[in-house]
C-alpha cells in the first residue's frame, strides 16, 4: 500500500472495531456464524456498498479467529477505507500484543502511521519488518515514501534505487523515484527517469499524470497536454510547475 501527498502513493492498512448493528436496516449479524460465513457476507456487504455490515462482519470474523493474521487483515483493511484510522491502529496494537513481532501486522500499522502524517514512528515499525525481511521489496518501498515525507530525498532514491537494481520492470517503484526528484526540484533528471514508460500501453495512469507535469515544467507543453488531456486544467498545471520552480508550461512549447 502505498502513498503520500504528491507521491501518489495509495496505501490500504488493516484493523477491526466492536461488533455493530448494521445501521443500513439489515438484520442484527447472527452470532451464529462461522468466521469464513462472516467474511462471506463480508465480502458481499463490501461489494455492494454497505459499509456498515461489511465492517460488522468482519470484526465479527475478526474477534472469533484473532490468531488469524490475514482475517486481522482484511477487517481492518475495511476499516481504513471508511476513515476509522485511529481504530485500526489501536486493534492492530492490541493484536501485536499476543502476537509479538508479526511482520505483517506491524507492517499495516506502520503504514496507519504513514496516513496518519507520522513518518517517524512509521519508519520505525518499517526497520522492525526489514530485520525480520531483510530486502523485502514492498517494505523497503514503503520506507522510501516515509523518507520522502521527511524531505530526505537523498535517502529515499538511494532505496528506490535499491529496488530497481533488483527489480528493473518495476514501473510503480520508478514512479516514486521520479517523484521524488520532482519533490526535490530535479525535474529534467525526473523526467529522464520515467520518459521510457511513456509509450507502454499498461502503463498506470497515475504514472502518465506525473509524466505529463515533469513535461509541462521542463517546456514541452503539447506532450504534456497529450497525456493529461483535461484532466489537469492549465491554471492547475502552472501553479504545480511554479511550485517546481520552474517557468513551466504558458499554453505552447518552447523553440
Amino acid at each position: 500500500m502505498r502513498f503520500s501527498p504528491g507521491l501518489s502513493v495509495r496505501l490500504s492498512v488493516a484493523a477491526c472495531c466492536a461488533l455493530s448493528a448494521c445501521t443500513s436496516g439489515a438484520a442484527r449479524p447472527d452470532a451464529n456464524l462461522s468466521a469464513d460465513a462472516r467474511l462471506h457476507v463480508a465480502e458481499a456487504a463490501d461489494a455492494a456498498g454497505d459499509a456498515d455490515l461489511a465492517i460488522s462482519m468482519y470484526t465479527a470474523a475478526a474477534a472469533s479467529d484473532p490468531s488469524n493474521v490475514t482475517t486481522q487483515l482484511r477487517c481492518a483493511d475495511a476499516l481504513a477505507r471508511n476513515g476509522k484510522i485511529d481504530q485500526a491502529r489501536q486493534i492492530l496494537t492490541d493484536r501485536l500484543s499476543t502476537s509479538r513481532g508479526q511482520p505483517d501486522l506491524i507492517r499495516a500499522r506502520a503504514l496507519i502511521d504513514l496516513v496518519a502524517g507520522q513518518p517517524a514512528d512509521a519508519i520505525a515499525g518499517f526497520n522492525e519488518v526489514l530485520a525480520a525481511r531483510p530486502g523485502d521489496v514492498r517494505t523497503l518501498v514503503d520506507k522510501a515514501v516515509a523518507l520522502d515525507l521527511q524531505k530526505r530525498h537523498a535517502d529515499a532514491q538511494v532505496i528506490y534505487r535499491q529496488v530497481l537494481a533488483a527489480t528493473p520492470d518495476d514501473s510503480a517503484t520508478r514512479n516514486n523515484l521520479a517523484v521524488s526528484m520532482m519533490l526535490e526540484g530535479r525535474t529534467r533528471e525526473a523526467l529522464d527517469t520515467l520518459a521510457p514508460l511513456s509509450g507502454v500501453e499498461a502503463a498506470q495512469p497515475r504514472l502518465k499524470t506525473n509524466l505529463g507535469i515533469l513535461y509541462a515544467a521542463t517546456g514541452d507543453s503539447q506532450r504534456s497536454r497529450e497525456l493529461l488531456g483535461d484532466r489537469v486544467s492549465d491554471s492547475d498545471l502552472l501553479a504545480l510547475t511554479r511550485a517546481m520552480g520552474s517557468p513551466g508550461a504558458s499554453g505552447r512549447s518552447e523553440p
